[in-house]
């Protein structure tokens, strides 16, 4: 299978950063303003101009943004079933079956670490070539563990490529916070 990214036609441009901005909305307690009402509202041109797949595809991240603005608690214990279904995510990942990859862990990522989880998720849209959602799923892999400073990395990384001033900006607050950084030079 060929690993094409996924679309940027316009109409799946602007109804994915308008899911983003309902869900940025949502986590400041917004939800309900004249501000997400007019983002639904411009909302619904662009869904008659998506395929079906990309329909599918919106629909679930609407789902996984939900579960991260929304988390659910703690993993439930695995079992042999899940952790092949988790497999299988992962492969289809590797293999640019991103769909299919998402869908493997909405449905099967309740037996994950919610940081690990939002962790693939993220991989998954950066591999697809959304580095924009890739990057609110890195956040929050980074803000669920913060010892791990990979998810702190690629956050940043892909924060970077979308809006570089807002991850120079959050790069100079996380050194600020951090009190055992030392400068290389004085």
């Amino acid at each position: 299978m060929t690993r094409r990214p996924f679309s940027t036609s316009p109409s799946y441009v602007q109804s994915i950063q308008g899911l983003l901005r309902l869900h940025e909305l949502t986590l400041k307690g917004e939800d309900k303003s004249p501000e997400a009402e007019a983002v639904r509202d411009c909302l619904d041109r662009p869904w008659t101009g998506l395929s079906e797949v990309e329909q599918k595809r919106i629909t679930g991240l609407s789902e996984d943004l939900y579960s991260i603005s929304n988390p659910s608690g703690e993993p439930i214990p695995t079992n042999p079933q899940a952790i092949q279904k988790l497999s299988e995510a992962i492969e289809a990942r590797q293999s640019g079956e991103w769909d299919k990859a998402l869908e493997l862990l909405r449905r099967w990522g309740k037996y994950l670490e919610p940081a690990v989880l939002s962790f693939l998720r993220g991989t998954v849209w950066q591999e697809a070539g959304d580095n924009e959602t890739a990057s609110l799923f890195y956040q929050h892999a980074a803000q669920l563990d913060p010892s791990d400073e990979g998810f702190t990395s690629l956050y940043l990384s892909t924060l970077v490529k979308t809006d570089p001033v807002a991850a120079l900006q959050r790069a100079q607050d996380i050194l600020a916070a951090d009190q055992s950084y030392q400068p290389l030079f004085v």
